[in-house]
């Protein structure tokens, strides 16, 4: 008798387990139909792409995506704060020296949205993130850009996951997908 009841626990267990999964594979199959593909949702960008950046897109860049940085980046040298009084409230504003693409000099201030202590293998340092606005193509985005020197690097902006998670898929094998050419 007992047998016999261990028997029918094991067919039991068998054929809730093979409904269980015809349940979850049609589940998938109805999910997997409803999703359209990725470009149909989705801007495609290049691994480089001409931006610009400021209202009036003062300046030009040949930028790098990079999915993996949280953030985007740009070249700046001979960083300096100072303090503002703006409706009886002190801002902190930071002022710097970029260069374009076309190596132009610019002096650029901006206010200070964030501050992040950075740490590497060359000890702690801060890093001060200004608000731009940033042109991809057409589309335009204010986004949080950190500054930071990147002379000895070939791209002087980096374009991260803050502008990248506004629909943007990254084709590594091409360039200049997004920009006007």
């Amino acid at each position: 008798m007992t047998f016999r009841r261990i028997h029918i626990f094991y067919i039991s267990l068998l054929c809730l387990s093979v409904l269980t999964n015809l349940i979850v594979r049609n589940e998938f199959k109805a999910n997997k139909l409803a999703r359209g593909p990725a470009s149909v949702n989705y801007k495609m960008v290049g691994n480089l792409e001409k931006i610009h950046l400021g209202e009036n897109k003062d300046l030009e860049y040949f930028a790098k995506m990079d999915s993996g940085a949280e953030s985007s980046s740009l070249h700046a040298k001979n960083i300096s704060t100072f303090h503002r009084i703006e409706n009886d409230k002190a801002v902190l504003y930071v002022e710097f020296d970029t260069v374009d693409e076309h190596q132009n000099p610019q002096r650029l201030i901006r206010p200070v949205v964030k501050i992040d202590e950075i740490k590497s293998s060359l000890g702690r340092h801060k890093r001060y993130f200004i608000q731009e606005k940033i042109w991809i193509g057409e589309h335009s985005y204010f986004v949080n850009v950190n500054l930071t020197d990147r002379s000895h690097l070939k791209r002087k902006f980096l374009i991260g996951k803050n502008v990248l998670d506004q629909g943007y898929i990254i084709d590594t094998s091409s360039i200049m997908l997004a920009s006007p050419q």
